[in-house]
């Protein structure tokens, strides 16, 4: 690990990150090709998705939404969007929203909150900003995970009410 940041470091534009507590490099199509990443166009929208996400933020500032949602939302829509960025909006219909979840959102093992993210802001940008007949409400939300309380066994409990130094 200490040899893998030593040759790091050496790279043009190494910096260190505090809040990452990571190295990184700078996004360049140099790196991408070095570290066998997809080329930067394959992870942007095409032109009328970019254009079409400023619509959907304009839309959401006029509607007075919070710059978190905002942002939340634009990247959700975004993402949707990279990966039908091949296909001209108009055409996406139901069945991609569905394989988007099956191959992008299970596949990638991303969170059923991030997955109602992606649903809100597709269900929002058809309904509001390409006003299509794309029948979102049809898409099914993932159940929210059930997770049990972290409960204490009687031994622990037993030993939290013996382990009092100061009798008051």
């Amino acid at each position: 690990s200490g040899k893998l940041i030593t040759r790091i470091k050496m790279l043009d534009g190494a910096r260190w990150s505090p809040s990452l507590s990571a190295w990184h490099l700078p996004d360049t199509e140099e790196n991408r090709i070095r570290f066998k990443l997809p080329s930067a166009l394959d992870s942007q929208p095409s032109e009328e998705g970019m254009v079409e996400i400023e619509n959907f933020k304009q839309w959401l500032r006029s509607r007075r939404y919070s710059e978190n949602t905002i942002n939340t939302y634009s990247e959700a829509l975004r993402s949707f969007l990279v990966f039908f960025r091949a296909k001209n909006i108009a055409e996406i219909t139901n069945h991609d929203v569905i394989m988007y979840n099956n191959q992008h959102i299970l596949q990638k093992n991303l969170s059923a909150s991030y997955q109602n993210q992606v649903v809100n802001a597709i269900k929002l940008f058809f309904k509001t900003i390409r006003n299509t007949k794309i029948e979102i409400d049809t898409i099914h939300r993932p159940k929210r995970a059930k997770v049990l309380p972290n409960v204490l066994s009687k031994e622990e409990v037993k030993l939290i009410l013996n382990a009092h130094s100061n009798i008051k």
